[in-house]
């Protein structure tokens, strides 16, 4: 009985991990960013995929590494559906995160998530519209971490954000409302 009741208590809290952020203001998607090959890139053309869409910095000791591992075990499931789903990693961190360190990073994950890196303007622009606060943390020997928020948010085919998805959540919660999305059902 204990058993089911955790059960319970847990599938309910999942509920509550999902927060709804079709109200975010603004168009980012055209904005100028630089993938891990150093090429343009505009969220735009993610246009008719479902994205993971990952905040974080390649110099994070925790919590982006958990992220980044979630979404690539999202996207390993997700696999079937091919270029219906696509995972994105933005920096907030452009002064370290060059292309080439954002494509060293993404070794450790799934191979087909896109990184984008930018100008501190352009960073800025897609950030604020996702209300991704970024907060600089000095720390020992003058190395800095940064307090961003919400890491992952799930778009839908029209480049719209669908929800932002808190941490604690597993794979295959992700992968099910993937899936929602992809069929058109919406959350």
């Amino acid at each position: 009985m204990t058993r089911l009741l955790q059960r319970c208590v847990c599938i309910m809290l999942g509920c509550c991990l999902l927060l709804p952020v079709a109200s975010l203001a603004g168009d980012a998607s055209n904005v100028t960013l630089l993938d891990q090959d150093g090429r343009d890139f505009q969220l735009a053309s993610l246009r008719g995929s479902v994205v993971l869409m990952v905040f974080g910095f390649t110099h994070c000791p925790h919590i982006c590494p958990v992220e980044m591992a979630r979404v690539s075990a999202a996207l390993r499931q997700l696999e079937p559906l091919g270029v219906q789903v696509r995972g994105v990693f933005i920096t907030v961190d452009p002064q370290r995160d060059s292309p080439e360190v954002v494509k060293a990073y993404l070794r450790n994950f799934h191979p087909g998530i896109i990184g984008l890196t930018g100008t501190p303007a352009a960073l800025d622009k897609v950030a604020d519209q996702y209300r991704v606060k970024r907060v600089k943390q000095t720390i020992a020997e003058g190395d800095y971490l940064i307090d961003h928020g919400y890491s992952l948010y799930l778009l839908n085919q029209q480049g719209e954000a669908e929800v932002a998805v808190l941490p604690g959540l597993p794979p295959s919660h992700i992968v099910t409302l993937v899936q929602r999305l992809v069929d058109d059902q919406g959350l």
